[in-house]
């Protein structure tokens, strides 16, 4: 008789014992999943939004830190060195290694016959470049010499800073108004950030149709910047 009280005991014993195991099992199940339940309510842990919180804000920084201008990341390259350069046949940009200094050479007869500036080019000699500097607080990450409207008195040059903000050289305007001189001076355009890419753009509005520039932000948001050139700061 306490042989049978015995092992009834223990199956009393086991039977809980596997009740307990069988019940942590589908707790933690339910916690890999996602789901706790109490006093009867399901309630979804939001573990999934954390981590794609997480990854978001890993590839936001890794889509930022990609845009910079950075030759170390040339896989081709083997020993030359690069810097950044644009060269419209007009004037010519090039960006030294530090990233910061511009240097925009042309020949000023060039200048004078391609924007119709009457200048006097006496003692000016065929093919010998002049140049200008500009030396920016921030690394220049791209530039474009581009255009906005529909002919060369829009033409215009961008650079896009490491910050995301963008300065810019309206060409003819600082040439009809300051001479070649002029273009060692630039604008910024303060109401647009976080900018990563420039899109040389055609644009038709009702019966006209032209060329403008869109700034892209990190985002994916895009600005026309044709109606924002007049609205800018002063040159820093």
């Amino acid at each position: 008789m306490e042989n049978k009280k015995s092992k009834t005991g223990l199956h009393v014993f086991v039977g809980i014992l596997l009740g307990i195991i069988i019940c942590g099992g589908v707790v933690f199940a339910t916690y890999e999943l996602g789901y706790l339940t109490f006093n009867g309510k399901e309630e979804k842990v939001d573990t999934e939004n954390d981590n794609a919180t997480n990854n978001d804000q890993t590839e936001e920084d890794t889509s930022a830190s990609s845009l910079e201008f950075d030759t170390s990341n040339i896989k081709n390259g083997g020993e030359s060195s690069y810097t950044l350069a644009n060269y419209s046949g007009t004037i010519n940009i090039s960006i030294d290694e530090t990233g910061k200094v511009a240097t925009l050479s042309y020949n000023r007869a060039t200048l004078s016959n391609t924007y119709l500036l009457n200048w006097d080019l006496t003692g000016v000699e065929e093919g010998v470049l002049e140049s200008q500097t500009i030396t920016f607080n921030n690394k220049v990450n791209d530039v474009l010499f581009s255009g906005i409207g529909q002919d060369r008195t829009g033409d215009i040059i961008l650079f896009l800073m490491e910050d995301g903000t963008i300065a810019y050289i309206p060409v003819y305007q600082t040439l009809s108004t300051n001479g070649a001189e002029g273009l060692a001076t630039y604008q910024t355009i303060s109401n647009v950030k976080d900018v990563v890419k420039f899109y040389t753009a055609s644009v038709t509005s009702g019966t006209s149709s032209g060329v403008t520039v869109l700034a892209q932000t990190k985002d994916g948001t895009l600005y026309d910047l044709a109606p924002m050139i007049n609205n800018t700061s002063n040159n820093e």
